[in-house]
């Protein structure tokens, strides 16, 4: 089975209605749909020799990999930073990014985003 199809089969895993203890808060909630259903570092946070992520870089993209469809993927920026991650972009610019997987300057993102799987997760998310 290819990289992208383990990982597409993980996220619609993941998708699922979480049960238990739900983050009360929008910057919880926000956390823990970035750290467990989105699961945004494993592409998104640079990777040290060990392939372990580098703490306090988590997020600012940089992490490479091979997938034999796809080619070399390289992880890109998505802090709030204004000038190198996506500080800029509008909460609508976002939703339309995950959603639709085009960035606001038209271009597409492409695989392995998992953009039909961000297509579930809720307005409020």
């Amino acid at each position: 089975m290819r990289l992208l199809d383990r990982f597409a089969l993980a996220m619609a895993l993941l998708a699922m209605p979480a049960t238990g203890a739900v983050a009360e808060t929008p910057v919880e909630r926000g956390r823990y749909l970035v750290t467990t259903i989105a699961a945004c570092g494993n592409c998104h946070t640079p990777r040290d020799a060990t392939k372990k992520p580098v703490a306090g870089r988590e997020l600012s993209g940089g992490f490479e990999f091979e997938d034999p469809g796809l080619g070399q993927i390289v992880g890109t920026n998505i802090t709030p930073d204004a000038e190198t991650g996506i500080g800029q972009w509008s909460e609508a610019e976002i939703v339309t990014a995950l959603r639709d997987g085009k960035r606001p300057d038209g271009t597409l993102i492409r695989p392995p985003m998992p953009i039909p799987v961000y297509r579930q997760l809720s307005d409020n998310d």
